[in-house]
């Protein structure tokens, strides 16, 4: 049997069970309490507090103490999907730490990567692999926290990503997107064709069951929307599985959904085939990240192990630098005096009379000195004339709001019949705010393609999709930044300027 916990915000839930060769048998499912602020977005805040809540956990429910895997949603444990080429695992392994080295994990100061397997392509000799970053630190905390409640951790995992593997043979062949509610936390997983394309996590604020929680919903279905657009797919969303609520609030916020656009169908999330559960199986919406981690991982490297390796190497050659480093300082310190000494004593005694011969003669000193005049005077003009050169490029560059740039904005908004506003325009960073309204959201993403694609901006953002009061248009803030302007053409004369 397998015990699989997963932190919440919320709470602490546990699944208990084993893999089977194309599922996992649940035997038990249990939620416990852990105090506010304890556990934020997968970083422990409260080391003691958590401590304890595991302990009442285990004791409550009379729960075995043996090796447990632990699953955390936390932006400190990134996770990513590669295609890495078919070789053995050591050879994977420097193909998986370059990949992770090059990314944005980079900004980790002491980091750990492990990895799995998810699928293998003999034909084509590609394996698809998950690796996962995080902060030594991080990762000790957790070992700690455990050992101090007597369990042993095995593993820790991604949640996201073991819940998109998990319901990929479910989503063979189909476009749906999975959206997972834990607590304020809402994940979404697209699949299209059967393919997984994308992950995504944003907070939702109103409560389930109102028509303000559907809005945000839809809202998060139209982002994946843009996003099938921006990769010119040619699939349309229209499934959405919902886990996290109930049979009545997914019942409810598919009513809601259908007022605002009747394409789209939402449903609960059932366990894809090969899951069973004991007891009460129509809890699976609410524990899908521990169920998913009880399936088989094929786990190469964990990162408990990649962190062991990293700190033991890391000893080592720090004990290896303080060992060398005296020796190698005293025998290039030596090395560098014995060859100067050679290298310089006849040179430079056979010159030393006539350097001395040269610099003592009457007509040599009154040379350096009219130099040493006439060069501090080309340097005080020097400074002058670069100091005006740069004004005058600041100048011939500095982005001008004309009618030019009001008129391109007009004219790309009513090619696509979007009413704009412009709320304000800084003339020290040359940034417009605009407001775009349309009723269509793909009127406002044409708006948008077209000034990115307008050389007048350097830089268009645009974020905060939103219905207006009265539910009739949408509505998205945009940013642009003036580009800088050409500089003169250095090569024209005075006459040919003016």
């Amino acid at each position: 049997m397998s015990e699989v916990v997963f932190l919440s915000n919320t709470n602490i839930q546990i699944a208990v069970g084993s893999s089977t060769t194309d599922g996992a048998k649940i035997t038990k499912l249990i939620s416990a309490p852990i105090p506010e602020g304890a556990v934020l977005n997968g970083v422990v805040m409260d080391k003691e507090t958590v401590t304890e809540a595991l302990k009442m956990a285990w004791q409550a429910n009379k729960l075995s103490k043996t090796e447990v895997t632990l699953i955390i949603n936390s932006p400190q444990l990134r996770a990513n999907r590669v295609d890495a080429p078919l070789l053995a695992d050591k050879k994977t392994n420097e193909f998986i730490l370059r990949e992770a080295a090059n990314s944005d994990y980079g900004r980790f100061q002491k980091p750990a990567t492990g990895w799995y397997v998810v699928s293998k392509e003999p034909k084509t000799k590609i394996q698809r692999v998950v690796y996962e970053t995080a902060e030594i630190d991080f990762v000790n905390k957790y070992v700690e926290i455990f050992d101090a409640v007597g369990l042993k951790l095995k593993s820790i995992h991604n949640g996201v990503q073991l819940a998109a593997e998990y319901f990929t043979k479910q989503s063979a062949g189909k476009t749906v997107l999975y959206m997972i509610l834990d607590g304020k936390s809402l994940v979404t997983i697209f699949f299209a064709e059967g393919k997984f394309y994308y992950d995504s996590t944003s907070r939702v604020f109103a409560q389930p069951g109102t028509p303000e929680f559907a809005r945000e919903i839809y809202s998060s279905i139209s982002s994946i929307r843009q996003f099938i657009s921006a990769q010119h797919l040619t699939e349309t969303v229209k499934d959405v599985l919902f886990a996290g609520l109930t049979y009545s609030q997914v019942n409810q916020l598919a009513n809601d959904i259908l007022n605002i656009d009747s394409a789209v169908d939402i449903s609960l999330c059932q366990p894809p085939s090969g899951t069973s559960i004991a007891n009460d199986p129509s809890t699976f919406p609410f524990y899908v990240y521990p169920i998913a981690g009880i399936r088989k991982i094929d786990e190469r490297i964990p990162i408990l192990k990649a962190t062991k390796q990293t700190q033991t190497k890391a000893a080592d050659q720090s004990g290896l630098r303080k060992l060398i480093l005296p020796f190698a300082g005293i025998f290039i310190l030596l090395a560098i005096v014995y060859g100067g000494l050679l290298a310089f004593k006849g040179a430079k005694k056979a010159e030393l009379k006539e350097i001395e011969s040269y610099n003592n003669n009457p007509k040599t000193i009154s040379q350096v000195k009219e130099y040493e005049e006439m060069y501090d005077n080309m340097a005080e003009m020097g400074e002058i004339q670069g100091g005006a050169d740069r004004l005058n490029s600041y100048l011939d560059t500095y982005p001008v709001p004309d009618s030019t740039v009001n008129n391109s904005i007009l004219t790309a908004a009513k090619a696509h019949d979007v009413i704009i506003t412009i709320n304000s325009y800084s003339a020290s960073t040359g940034v417009f705010n605009i407001t775009a309204t349309s009723p269509d959201v793909d009127d406002i993403n044409q708006f948008i393609a077209d000034l990115m694609s307008m050389d007048i901006f350097e830089k268009v953002d645009y974020k905060g999709y939103e219905l207006t009061s009265d539910g009739s248009s949408w509505q998205i803030n945009v940013v642009c930044a003036l580009a800088a302007n050409e500089p003169a053409d250095s090569t024209k004369t005075e006459e040919e300027v003016n």
